[in-house]
């Protein structure tokens, strides 16, 4: 903030607000990650969760360009693009309807 020469005085409370805003974001890109992940059965986030969270959030589109999309080794590249579950192993209700994974606050501590 400031960097910019046009930025006379920035507010006490602002880098805090910033600040939180950061977490929070890192947050449900962080979750929306995990629900991915434990989709194929990991407990280890990777690129490409975070990668695929970004394709299947219309929230985190503004990403799309700068999170390149890693298709998975294992997988059809069509299915992974579609985001369908592997044959015989139930999808996630996240994974159906990105919708269904609400947003919410989480106090700090």
């Amino acid at each position: 903030m400031k960097a910019d020469e046009d930025v006379r005085m920035i507010a006490a409370e602002a880098p805090v607000v910033f600040a939180r805003a950061c977490e929070m974001f890192i947050l449900e890109l962080t979750h929306r990650g995990w629900a991915h992940a434990e989709e194929n059965k990991r407990r280890t986030l990777q690129k490409s969760d975070i990668a695929a969270a970004v394709a299947r959030t219309e929230v985190f589109d503004f990403l799309v360009d700068i999170v390149p999309r890693d298709e998975p080794r294992d997988a059809d590249p069509a299915a992974a693009a579609m985001g369908a579950a592997a044959p015989g192993i139930p999808q996630h209700p996240a994974a159906a309807d990105p919708t269904t994974m609400g947003y919410y606050y989480v106090q700090p501590q």
